[in-house]
């Protein structure tokens, strides 16, 4: 476990930075005609300043309720936002708590703007420690999938989620919480996950919007890619290093394994390894679902 985590460190330390790609953005369709904003679920948050920034309002739970828009935002890191994007952020979704779930280092590398009016968490789901373990890049896919099992088995892993959790219930009920990662896609992603298993999302949706990641981060790990290639890496490193960019169903399904046969399921996760009781459940559903 500890020599794949020092993969992800590697990947993500030199290539989650990218320039935002506007044929990738989308932002939510005005309807003129109603003078309403239509929600569109998985869609991207148009910003000058980073990509892979999403608003999980719009989607659907098995009961049939919709997820509320402008409370719950999953992104990679916003370092470089500029401020008609922080305007974005807290005036039309109404930011008002940031979850940074990256390492130290990243976040010291890398730190996050600090916007008016939003409270800042550094909630780490790895440690420094345990992703400078080992500065070789072991097998880029298996890498990948131990880190995934890294989120369900790792105390601290379980520590940084029920952290995220707690902002979730805690938040005034006219807030959004923001949780990122380096990316928005690992670390970001399953948190992502087990809030849309708690609010009663199923597995295909959650996997739906899971792999958006790919998507909207193509151009930046075409990028990536390119400059290791003019660098002279080798096949193989580039590889190694291609599955550490992109987020793959077998990544996901590695946690949901882990969560079932250490907690009987997601959900059990979420009670058994979180702490969370029906009764946060029910507030979380209560407060960021449709009536």
């Amino acid at each position: 476990m500890k020599k794949q985590i020092a993969l992800i460190a590697v990947t993500l330390g030199l290539f989650s930075v990218g320039a935002p790609v506007a044929s990738h953005n989308f932002s939510p369709v005005a309807t003129a005609a109603a003078k309403t904003t239509e929600v569109v679920p998985g869609s991207q948050i148009k910003l000058a300043g980073a990509v892979n920034v999403r608003d999980l309002g719009g989607y659907k739970t098995e009961s049939g309720k919709v997820i509320k828009p402008n409370m719950l935002i999953r992104s990679a890191k916003l370092n470089t936002l500029t401020s008609n994007d922080e305007a974005i952020l807290t005036k039309e979704h109404h930011v008002a708590v940031d979850v940074d779930l990256r390492t130290p280092a990243e976040m010291k590398e890398a730190p996050d703007k600090r916007m008016s009016g939003v409270k800042y968490i550094a909630n780490p789901v790895v440690s420094d420690a345990e992703s400078k373990e080992n500065d070789k890049i072991a097998n880029g896919q298996t890498g990948m999938i131990d880190y995934y099992k890294y989120f369900v088995d790792s105390t601290q892993g379980r520590h940084a989620y029920k952290v995220l959790f707690h902002e979730l219930l805690t938040v005034p009920s006219n807030k959004a919480v923001r949780w990122h990662c380096s990316a928005g896609k690992d670390r970001a992603g399953f948190g992502t996950a087990l809030i849309m298993t708690a609010l009663g999302v199923n597995k295909s949706t959650i996997y739906k919007d899971y792999l958006l990641s790919n998507k909207y981060r193509k151009q930046t790990n075409d990028q990536a890619l390119a400059e290791l290639r003019k660098k002279g890496a080798s096949k193989a490193t580039i590889k190694k290093n291609y599955y550490g960019l992109i987020v793959e169903k077998a990544y996901l399904d590695e946690a949901y394994k882990e969560a079932e046969t250490h907690y009987g399921s997601m959900k059990g996760f979420l009670e058994k390894g979180l702490g969370l009781t029906q009764a946060d459940l029910t507030k979380l559903q209560n407060k960021y679902l449709e009536k």
